[in-house]
């Protein structure tokens, strides 16, 4: 999948009144453009903090930490639909409401 970084801020900004009714500040950053460039979402709640990073190659890496543990998880992505960039963004969202697991 070629993803278009316009349409994962799209997806970002279509979930914001979400994030922000449960008290999730978020903000999205885009890097430069390059052969693989990327853009990403810092998340922070009360007791997480997470990190979804996208490149246009379609692979995504999510970072979480749980901040009154130390807990630090790492998911790996490779997306190749739409509904792969929703399913990122729902795990997202999930984890920021949940404790971290261990995946």
């Amino acid at each position: 999948m070629n993803l278009d970084l316009d349409d994962f801020a799209d997806a970002v900004t279509a979930r914001a009144s979400q994030w922000n009714r449960t008290g999730v500040r978020w903000k999205l950053h885009r890097g430069p453009t390059r052969d693989k460039s990327a853009a990403w979402i810092v998340c922070t709640t009360t007791d997480r903090e997470a990190q979804l990073t996208v490149w246009t190659s379609g692979e995504a890496e999510l970072d979480l930490a749980q901040i009154s543990t130390g807990t630090l998880i790492s998911t790996h992505y490779e997306m190749s639909t739409a509904a792969d960039l929703t399913a990122c963004l729902n795990d997202l969202t999930h984890r920021l409401a949940s404790a971290p697991s261990g995946t």
